[in-house]
């Protein structure tokens, strides 16, 4: 029996598929030379699953969800990107109902309307400095932009703690992007945000340190986060060179890291810095102790008064 000869039209289909995560648009096949009827064809044997208007999936209907992003973007065409909800699944900060996953958030500047799984988003300004590209596939909002877009939508304080989730919050660029989009209904919070003593603050228990601080009556840090002695500092009194370091109980827990806090404190000293620490439960605005030890070393510096 003589062996069936592969179709190399099929073939060549199968190669690009593989190159865009199981996806083909109706421009992938025409270039590849398939006719409508052809791709009819294929359907109906069930070679290919259409997903949406204009993007089929090779095979079978099961996805993984950037495929799902991918999907979704190629049909709204044009500059399309991921975004909102879902720019903050696919950056990681949030993560979705695996068995129930939510619409996909689309925005683009073309005429679209939503349909069922897609959300689309009619923006007038997408440029290119905020969205980001992955594999030259998937288009998704960057960081600012993202955060720009979701302010839209949250509250002030959801919005804050969504202003956490990114390892390192460029607030600059997050104003940049404020600037360029007047007009936003969440333009307000953005710009409290931005705005805000605690903005720059990496994580809960920096803000939770801003807070104490002023209830307290204790200056702001004159630096956040910069490097002393080859050591990456919390907080930084430049005037009476003091050098503050935030703790959660859970980093305490290991001896050998209570041994590198040493070393960092003695490196401290020798770069001419006090050092200090204040673990969580320190920080209760009822808690006199490290208010009071961080004001003694201060006074000789800024000239503060006790209340």
């Amino acid at each position: 029996m003589t062996p069936t000869r592969p179709n190399p039209q099929w073939a060549a289909t199968l190669t690009r598929a593989e190159r865009q995560w199981a996806l083909l648009r109706r421009s992938d096949l025409t270039e590849l030379g398939v006719h409508r009827h052809q791709i009819a064809r294929w359907v109906t044997q069930g070679r290919l699953h259409r997903l949406h208007p204009g993007v089929w999936t090779v095979g079978h209907r099961v996805l993984p969800r950037r495929a799902e992003f991918l999907a979704a973007t190629w049909w709204c065409g044009g500059d399309a990107a991921v975004c909102d909800e879902s720019a903050c699944a696919w950056h990681r900060w949030t993560f979705e109902d695996e068995e129930h996953p939510p619409p996909i958030h689309v925005a683009t500047t073309l005429e679209r309307k939503s349909i069922p799984g897609v959300v689309v988003h009619r923006t007038r300004r997408l440029p290119r400095e905020d969205v980001l590209t992955f594999e030259r596939l998937l288009r998704a909002t960057d960081v600012p932009r993202t955060i720009v877009d979701r302010a839209d939508r949250l509250e002030y304080p959801a919005l804050r703690l969504l202003a956490d989730r990114p390892r390192h919050l460029d607030l600059a660029a997050v104003e940049r992007v404020h600037r360029r989009l007047p007009g936003r209904s969440g333009w307000r919070r953005t710009q409290q945000l931005i705005a805000s003593e605690d903005a720059r603050a990496r994580s809960v228990l920096e803000r939770r340190f801003t807070l104490y601080a002023h209830h307290h009556g204790l200056p702001p840090p004159d630096a956040r986060n910069v490097m002393i002695a080859g050591c990456e500092v919390d907080c930084v009194y430049r005037g009476p060179r003091v050098a503050l370091e935030l703790d959660s109980r859970a980093h305490h827990q290991r001896r050998a890291e209570l041994l590198e806090d040493k070393r960092r404190d003695r490196r401290y000293r020798r770069a001419g810095f006090t050092p200090i620490r204040a673990m969580w439960e320190e920080l209760e605005l009822g808690d006199h102790a490290v208010a009071d030890e961080l004001r003694e070393l201060l006074t000789s510096g800024l000239g503060l008064q006790r209340p």
